[in-house]
């Protein structure tokens, strides 16, 4: 679905990217985790062509990104950023509709088609009962999936998320993500998300990416690549990898120093 090929990029004339290969297929639940600065934005970025890489090449559905028009982008891609700002306080139905900005026609105007996959995504997230209130009233959870609602509009084949639960609490955060899993595995949704979350991205995702200083330290199952020798050598901290009893994933346990 969509494949990196000896992918090196970053910003202006500053390599961040360095030699990346991998491949998402459909129907994945993939996590990029890696300490600050290992290149987890920039790749979302570059994946999602809002960077240009330096080198190599990156095909969605087979096509070489360079000829994927932005409306095709938008139409296959969805994004859910790590932070949401509105400098107007939209309902909620409006900001879902705004999703279907890659459908809509020149003239502008919302068809009934588009007012049902909007009212469609707020089923799916359980949000319709919201659908008549401002944006800025929500708590963090309720705008969460909201945002995630208005990617869902887009009817992407993949949905990147960066960082989704960075401002909520534990209890948000358990409810945005049993409901990306039940996107993937009820809808087959193919989902993408950076994590720094390492017990997270163990519990929810199939398959870690993880990046170290702009390269591919390790990819595979969550059991594959959290081993205590690799998040200490990477992440330059002591921890104790257990195994969780009620899902047999590993678990991460600091250290105190």
């Amino acid at each position: 679905m969509l494949h990196f090929l000896h992918v090196s990029g970053g910003y202006g004339n500053v390599e961040i990217l360095k030699d990346i290969t991998f491949s998402i297929d459909p129907g994945s639940f993939i996590g990029i985790i890696g300490p600050n600065g290992s290149g987890k934005s920039t790749l979302l970025r570059t994946a999602t062509k809002v960077l240009r890489p330096f080198k190599g090449e990156i095909y969605l559905q087979k096509k070489s990104m360079e000829d994927v028009t932005l409306k095709e982008m938008a139409r296959t891609v969805a994004v859910v950023p790590q932070d949401s700002l509105f400098t107007f306080p939209f309902k909620v139905l409006d900001v879902v509709l705004m999703g279907r900005t890659p459908y809509i026609s020149r003239l502008g105007l919302e068809s009934k088609e588009d007012l049902m996959v909007a009212f469609e995504a707020l089923e799916c997230v359980d949000a319709m009962h919201l659908r008549d209130r401002f944006i800025d009233e929500l708590s963090g959870g309720e705008r969460q999936r909201v945002i995630i609602a208005k990617a869902l509009a887009q009817k992407p084949q993949i949905l990147f998320l960066d960082e989704p639960t960075t401002h909520l609490d534990i209890s948000h955060q358990i409810e945005i993500f049993s409901l990306l899993r039940r996107l993937n595995k009820d809808a087959g949704l193919t989902i993408v998300t950076i994590l720094h979350d390492l017990n997270l991205a163990s519990e929810y995702c199939d398959d870690l990416i993880l990046l170290s200083d702009g390269a591919i330290k390790k990819r595979g199952t969550p059991k594959e690549v959290l081993d205590y020798r690799t998040i200490e050598e990477v992440y330059k901290t002591v921890v104790i990898v257990k195994e969780n009893p009620m899902t047999s994933r590993p678990h991460i346990f600091l250290v105190k120093r």
